[in-house]
């Protein structure tokens, strides 16, 4: 089978919970590291919190609004998962917020192991964690009271999403051999928000196209 890569995303329903001024990210995350206004550096420490049960029922892969490289799936993905002996993954049990009780047939995806090295980045537009210099949006983003004036900026860069066709291009010799799901250690996003991009095998897109599973789009990664 061919070792081909696939960067994974999923529709997104609902908002994780609590929800008021982003108090979530106090919830779930650990900061101790994380730069304020960019996020760059969270880690999280305790389960999501759903506000209540996702309406898709169609859908076999699930995500929350503004957690953008974060995988729910339900319990027969887990179980089929388990069964092929994917590798690179473990399964939590979001909650229902307030009620403290797992989301039925809901589970995370955990995915720890990172991949830190062989991005390659030439095409892709940096964005630094800065005041911005351009006058304009300065003024749109006072207007709106957002935290991105205020800081403190921690001066690191993360990347833009490609767009379109664009493809990540990886270096393959960095990409592990046996595992099926993987973490790029590298932030993306734009603003406050941050993301580790999540990347699946070639195993991974075989059995979702096989079981024909809804929610998951996948783009391959060009490997050089």
């Amino acid at each position: 089978m061919e070792l081909n890569w696939y960067q994974i995303s999923i529709g997104y329903f609902g908002f994780p919970q609590p929800e008021n001024k982003f108090g979530y990210l106090h919830q779930t995350y650990n900061s101790k590291n994380a730069c304020p206004t960019c996020h760059i550096g969270l880690v999280q420490q305790d389960e999501f919190q759903f506000k209540s049960e996702p309406k898709a029922k169609h859908s076999h892969f699930l995500g929350l609004n503004w957690v953008f490289d974060e995988v729910f799936v339900r319990e027969r993905v887990k179980d089929v998962f388990e069964n092929n002996n994917i590798q690179g993954l473990d399964f939590s049990r979001p909650l229902l917020y307030k009620l403290g009780i797992p989301v039925p047939d809901l589970f995370q995806c955990r995915v720890n192991n990172t991949v830190s090295k062989g991005l390659v980045t030439e095409h892709l537009k940096q964005e630094v964690c800065e005041l911005t210099k351009d006058e304009k949006q300065l003024q749109f983003l006072k207007a709106i009271q957002s935290k991105l004036v205020e800081g403190p900026f921690c001066g690191k860069v993360k990347y833009n999403l490609p767009q379109g066709d664009i493809a990540l291009v990886i270096q393959k010799e960095f990409l592990p051999t046996h595992l099926d799901f993987v973490r790029l250690d590298y932030p993306f996003g734009s603003g406050g928000n941050t993301q580790r991009l999540i990347l699946v095998s070639e195993r991974v897109k075989v059995l979702i196209e096989q079981e024909k599973w809804r929610g998951a789009f996948l783009k391959k990664v060009s490997l050089v």
